[in-house]
């Protein structure tokens, strides 16, 4: 076999050459494999030698086997066990170098450490009490590449990051204290100052992939305006059905003076038709005197609140009105209030005969009430609710309030209303 390689026969020449094929591509893989792995760079340049080697070795034997015409090849001078020799320490040598990488990944040392470190998908960067990086990942330095357009090199590099009056380069956005860069992901940049065991000072900064967070932030933003345009659609609303429930206590209230009027007048016209003037009933007057006070007072009188109306029907039939607390000043919940007590004025005087009412206004931070009472005569039997008081069971049900009346020891009207939630949403 210390023949040269053109001159064994061409059994031999097939041999060696599978082999060195199959040398040339393990080589290649493994050094891939390195490549990927981020290996030393002497093991990668060992292994790109080797490779280069076995790649020349390869092109030369060909040339100069009997497959493509001995005549036609260089004729180099090289023994063929010398070829066969190179061939297979080629195949060893990368067998071992790829089982010790594999062997190496397998325990921890500063190799490994260094490798995970390295491939961690936080930006990390560590700095001496001098300025300098001590160590520093590949997703950092992708980040300060992207943000400030060059490799970290010193602390203030990333410092300069976090100041408010910091532009990034073309491309890049700072939002706040995050950065949306090219590609479309979004980082956030964050600082920390500790010091070691030893007494030495470090800076650490690290940056983090908050993509997702700012994309569910954004989102929500437009959500939160969407709302708000919904909020204020629904405030309009809401006037709007103070203003119609204005106007339907404004036709009940017509209707009932109305009715008033025309059991007077029909009474009246009774006595009249038999010329029994003297023999009126006090009953009769009473019914006028109630009429002409709810034609005088209606809550349609222009350029004057519902409190001020109940104060002056107090004064008109006689009753005393004493408040306490004060009227909330959302509208819709003082309108439904003071629909309260406004009832409360007429069942007093009709059917307890009252010369004082009391209205207790109280207040916290989700609800309003009012508590109405009077010094009339105390209910004999348990009230039963008619159309007054009905119709203002409905009304503070469909705000979402409650209404509670209580018949012993004395009357008691107690109505809650709850009030509009407001802040940001």
């Amino acid at each position: 076999m210390m023949s040269d390689f053109y001159q064994v026969s061409s059994v031999w020449q097939t041999i060696l050459l599978v082999l060195s094929q199959f040398a040339v591509i393990l080589i290649a893989a493994g050094q891939i494999l390195l490549f990927k792995r981020r290996c030393r760079l002497s093991k990668q340049l060992g292994m790109g030698a080797v490779l280069l080697l076995n790649v020349v070795l390869y092109v030369l034997m060909q040339l100069d086997s009997r497959i493509t015409g001995a005549e036609q090849g260089l004729h180099w001078h090289i023994p063929y066990a010398v070829l066969m020799l190179i061939t297979l320490l080629s195949i060893a040598f990368c067998a071992w170098m790829l089982l010790s990488e594999t062997k190496n990944r397998k325990t921890i040392n500063q190799t490994s450490i260094k490798e995970a470190f390295d491939n961690l998908p936080t930006g990390v960067c560590f700095f001496n009490e001098a300025g300098l990086p001590v160590l520093c990942n590949l997703a950092m330095q992708r980040f300060s590449f992207a943000v400030c357009g060059k490799d970290v090199q010193f602390i203030t590099d990333l410092e300069s990051c976090i100041v408010k009056e910091f532009v990034p380069v073309a491309g890049a956005i700072k939002d706040g204290r995050v950065f949306v860069l090219t590609d479309g992901s979004v980082w956030q940049l964050k600082k920390r100052t500790f010091t070691h065991e030893n007494g030495e000072r470090y800076t650490q900064f690290i940056a983090l992939d908050v993509t997702d967070l700012y994309e569910k932030r954004m989102e929500l933003m437009q959500e939160n305006e969407q709302l708000r345009k919904v909020q204020a659609e629904l405030k309009k609303l809401s006037a709007n059905v103070v203003a119609v429930t204005r106007e339907e206590e404004i036709l009940n209230t017509k209707m009932r003076v109305h009715d008033e009027m025309g059991r007077c007048l029909i009474a009246a016209q009774k006595y009249l038709q038999e010329d029994d003037t003297k023999n009126i009933p006090d009953s009769l007057a009473a019914s006028w005197q109630r009429a002409v006070s709810m034609l005088k007072y209606s809550n349609d009188t222009p350029d004057e609140d519902m409190l001020s109306q109940i104060r002056k029907t107090c004064e008109f039939v006689k009753v005393d009105f004493v408040q306490t607390g004060e009227l909330p000043k959302e509208e819709r919940v003082a309108y439904l209030l003071t629909c309260a007590v406004r009832e409360c004025v007429t069942n007093a005087v009709r059917y307890a005969a009252a010369t004082e009412l009391y209205a207790a206004f109280t207040e916290n931070e989700h609800t309003a009430t009012v508590t109405v009472t009077n010094n009339g005569i105390q209910p004999e039997h348990e009230i039963v609710e008619g159309g007054g008081l009905s119709t203002l069971r409905r009304r503070v049900e469909r705000a979402g309030g409650t209404m509670i009346v209580q018949s012993a020891p004395r009357f008691q009207l107690t109505v809650s209303i709850p009030k509009e939630k407001e802040g940001v949403l």
